[in-house]
């Protein structure tokens, strides 16, 4: 070898250290960081940890948010349903507060985390509450772990042949897009222009995603593995078509579909089609609601949760 070839493989592995030395480590609650004052707990599960927060007393919901989003999106949840029930809000894996490994985010992954998750915490059986992608681990369970589902509500997803359903073109530009390294060049240098953007497409009351919000909400893109993360969840959402999709019918668990009336990335008519889809369900509109109907109409939301879960106290 050279003198001048040693000199570049020496150079190339210094900028590759150095890269690897400057990237920021995932971020770890010290019990100081809540969701409504809430102390964040943390548990490990197959090396993984996630966290939760958990209030309230009484049989225990899950409440699992969606692509892209963290635990926070259930925060006017949880008071309302703690008053009857033992809530736990979940960051699921690669999102949020929980870790971000360098793994492939595949539903299976997801299914089974949540469950290992019950397992861990000793949760015989749950309602899992479940937002967009956090409603498709809902069903996955059910279809999964039938035994580990009380009960399931499924809140602006998660249906059958998401790439042709969804129509916000954003989003599906985001799931079709080729090549993806100048996606990933174009998720590193978005800001938090583009978060607002994104945010504010999804909800009918624009007025809602303030500045606060923003800024609590870009936070977790700034983590490491934040990127992959999204990529590899988009990038095997064929498992989901091939493996649970399918069984969409095959759904014995009690289920209620709620759905905003303005949802933008999965209209009206695919929630109807999900309840047509899933025999022993229920299917309520959250009128004035877009894609996070339990974040912008929580009121109407959490009634409808309750009157389904506790039909006696209606």
């Amino acid at each position: 070898m050279n003198n001048r070839l040693a000199i570049r493989i020496t150079a190339s592995m210094l900028v590759v250290m150095t890269m690897v030395g400057c990237t920021p480590k995932p971020f770890k609650p010290n019990f100081v960081h809540t969701y409504n004052r809430i102390q964040p707990k943390a548990v490990v599960i197959n090396g993984h940890q996630l966290i939760y927060t958990v209030t309230g007393e009484g049989p225990p919901i899950i409440l699992l948010h969606g692509f892209g989003a963290q635990g926070w999106m259930w925060e006017y949840q949880q008071e309302a349903l703690a008053h009857h029930f033992s809530v736990y809000t979940l960051d699921i894996l690669g999102y949020g507060y929980s870790d971000r490994p360098n793994i492939a985010y595949t539903p299976d992954l997801f299914v089974n985390s949540v469950k290992g998750f019950m397992s861990k915490l000793d949760i015989d059986q749950a309602t899992l509450i479940g937002n967009s992608l956090g409603a498709g681990i809902a069903m996955g369970m059910a279809l999964k772990y039938p035994h580990l589902t009380d009960s399931i509500v499924l809140i602006g997803g998660f249906p059958q042949r998401v790439k042709e359903k969804v129509s916000l073109p954003s989003y599906r530009a985001f799931l079709r897009f080729k090549p993806e390294f100048l996606l990933r060049i174009g998720f590193s240098l978005s800001g938090k222009r583009l978060l607002r953007s994104t945010l504010e497409s999804l909800v009918v009351d624009k007025s809602l995603i303030t500045n606060d919000v923003i800024n609590r909400a870009y936070q977790f893109r700034t983590f490491s593995g934040s990127a992959h993360s999204l990529f590899s969840t988009r990038n095997n959402l064929q498992q989901w078509e091939e493996h649970y999709a399918p069984l969409i019918s095959e759904i014995e668990t009690p289920t209620l579909i709620l759905w905003g009336t303005d949802d933008p990335l999965f209209p009206l008519p695919v929630g109807e089609e999900l309840h047509h889809q899933i025999q022993n369900s229920s299917f309520l509109p959250i009128k004035n609601a877009g894609h996070l109907p339990m974040w912008e109409k929580p009121k109407e939301t959490n009634l409808s949760i309750i009157k389904f879960l506790l039909p006696t106290d209606s």
